[in-house]
């Protein structure tokens, strides 16, 4: 065979098997795309807006010393929960109960002099209707009484008084109503320290940690909003407290106070809510995040939030047209409420939507719809996959 021939013949069989694979690619089904459906409904919304805000404790109290003498003991744990009434620390009291045993002898002496005083009173008082003693002398004698009287009640305030030192020895956290949870600070004064009324007369400081006060800032452009919500101020709004670094932690309570002026240099309004925190896991001045409850969107059309695609001019979920052809929808969004959004226009309640997979479908694509179970094996790495390409390399070389 002359080369010419041969080469001809090559050409022709190139072509052959050109054509033949060709054949195969165009004869190979096109793989359909795994999608999970779902439908759409609607639900009455809640409607939130979020501020960043702060704890303050409701309650912030001094622990003084009102006598003066020197420290004793703390009975306290620095930093510890503390209640109403409980003693803190004992200042040295063996001069107040002096005092106080002076003031009791005072008042008997005052009493026994009042009591003499009384008897002359009475006795004198039959001489002078007699003319036996002169008006002069009596009068000295009811003069006598009244000055013994007047000191048995400066006795009786002095022993009060006395009593009260003595008592003050004892300095106990502030005995205030409710069931609350309180805790105590570090002691500003060691045992042994001299402290009094003055400079030296703080020696603790005890905060109220439950309930707890939520404190934050909406913007005063908002108020007649909360002003609708609340009707007027009859409605306690409702917050949702929770921690920016606990995914967890999350508590409701109540706006229980609205300041009543705008911020002239932020144009805010604070407001506070009391929280429940008796796990304590909220400290005064910790930053918080502050969502407040201000609407309800009543039969709203929702999806999974998963659902929504993005484009750059656009966004959309993908539908079922006849349950099996996907076709895209334009949406507009509202507010979302936990895993799922609103949506305004393009969707009514009851629409089958794609709620997983929409973002692999590619126009004149088929679709495969499987189960929520079945898609998260399928993207599942297969085992042993990790790292087989290098090996699979070298084995091929």
């Amino acid at each position: 065979m002359t080369t010419t021939a041969l080469s001809k013949a090559m050409a022709l069989f190139l072509a052959t098997a050109f054509l033949a694979s060709c054949a195969e690619e165009q004869a190979k089904p096109v793989p359909s795309v795994p999608v999970v459906t779902g439908q759409t409904s609607s639900e009455d919304v809640p409607v939130y807006r979020t501020y960043p805000g702060k704890t303050v404790a409701v309650r912030t109290m001094g622990v003084h010393a009102r006598v003066e003498g020197i420290l004793e003991k703390l009975h306290f744990l620095q930093g510890g929960l503390v209640t109403p009434g409980q003693v803190l620390y004992s200042i040295q009291d063996e001069p107040f109960r002096a005092e106080r045993d002076a003031a009791i002898g005072e008042l008997a002496s005052a009493v026994a002099e009042e009591a003499y005083a009384q008897s002359q009173l009475e006795r004198n008082t039959k001489l002078v209707q007699e003319g036996a003693v002169s008006r002069e002398y009596y009068e000295d004698i009811r003069s006598k009484h009244v000055k013994a009287e007047a000191m048995v009640e400066t006795a009786k305030a002095k022993l009060v008084e006395a009593e009260l030192n003595l008592e003050y020895c004892s300095v106990m956290v502030p005995d205030v109503p409710g069931e609350n949870l309180y805790r105590a600070g570090q002691t500003y004064f060691d045992e042994g320290s001299l402290v009094g009324p003055g400079a030296n007369s703080e020696l603790a400081t005890v905060v109220q940690i439950s309930p707890i006060r939520a404190v934050f800032d909406p913007a005063g452009a908002e108020w007649p909003e909360y002003l609708k919500q609340s009707r007027g101020g009859q409605v306690p709004l409702t917050v949702e407290v929770t921690i920016p670094t606990d995914p967890d932690y999350k508590r409701t309570g109540r706006v229980n106070f609205v300041d009543n002026v705008v911020d002239s240099h932020t144009s805010t309004v604070e407001m506070w809510a009391e929280i429940e925190n008796d796990q304590l896991e909220l400290m005064p001045g910790q930053f918080i995040s502050v969502k407040v409850r201000l609407q309800v969107l009543e039969n709203a059309v929702v999806i999974p939030a998963s659902a929504v695609q993005t484009s750059a001019s656009k966004q959309f979920v993908w539908t079922l047209k006849d349950d099996k052809t996907p076709e895209q929808i334009a949406i507009t969004l509202g507010p979302q409420h936990e895993d799922k959004i609103v949506v305004t226009s393009g969707l009514t309640s009851g629409e089958t939507i794609i709620i997983d997979g929409g973002n692999k479908i590619r126009p004149g694509a088929t679709i495969q719809v499987v189960s929520a179970d079945q898609m998260k094996q399928m993207n599942q790495p297969a085992a042993g996959q990790s790292g087989g390409g290098a090996n699979g390399s070298k084995a091929g070389s």
